[in-house]
């Protein structure tokens, strides 16, 4: 079994597709954004799978909190997912997954990357996400979309890949864009 590789049909983990390389969806991620908060909440991202035949299967709801000092609620499956925030002032978080082992999101070389905790020093990444390629350099590289790659260590719990990827994601460009702002005010 060869690495998957998951193309991200829009730039917006929140509101796109992931598509596999035969062009079949196999994820679909959409929020919806509440005017008013919803009973604390203000917005859901669902996310669904696929089965073989075309039929829709909810695998993860994310719901994201109208106070910002609150975290986000996760549930793959049946399952209440806590991620947990690792780093003081950089962004790895870690969870539980299906398969009982912890996993961590890192940011390496400014790309989510997903390891598998106490597998040594040495652990294999279990999902790494590349952007797609910006600016004057896509004209030569026209193939180059954002995508979500798993090797075969981690299909067996993809489900658990892809809806904490678009939380980790999500969250962290949020951390991203508060810092460009805080940069950008002017000096008093």
């Amino acid at each position: 079994m060869s690495t998957l590789k998951l193309t991200l049909s829009r730039g917006d983990p929140l509101q796109t597709d992931f598509v596999a390389t035969d062009n079949k969806v196999l994820y679909t991620s959409e929020t919806i954004t509440y005017p008013r908060a919803l009973h604390g909440s203000r917005a859901t991202t669902t996310v669904t799978r696929r089965d073989p035949v075309g039929g829709l299967l909810q695998v993860g709801v994310i719901e994201w909190p109208a106070n910002p000092h609150d975290r986000p609620q996760l549930v793959i499956g049946t399952r209440s997912v806590e991620m947990t925030k690792t780093g003081l002032y950089t962004s790895p978080e870690k969870f539980q997954a299906h398969d009982g082992r912890m996993y961590e999101w890192q940011i390496s070389n400014s790309r989510a990357q997903l390891v598998p905790l106490h597998a040594g020093h040495n652990a294999a990444y279990v999902a790494t996400f590349l952007q797609s390629t910006q600016g004057f350099f896509r004209v030569w590289n026209r193939g180059s979309s954002a995508s979500l790659f798993v090797p075969p260590e981690g299909v067996h719990i993809l489900d658990d890949i892809v809806v904490t990827f678009v939380y980790f994601e999500s969250q962290w460009r949020d951390r991203e864009r508060h810092r460009a702002r805080i940069w950008d005010l002017p000096a008093t």
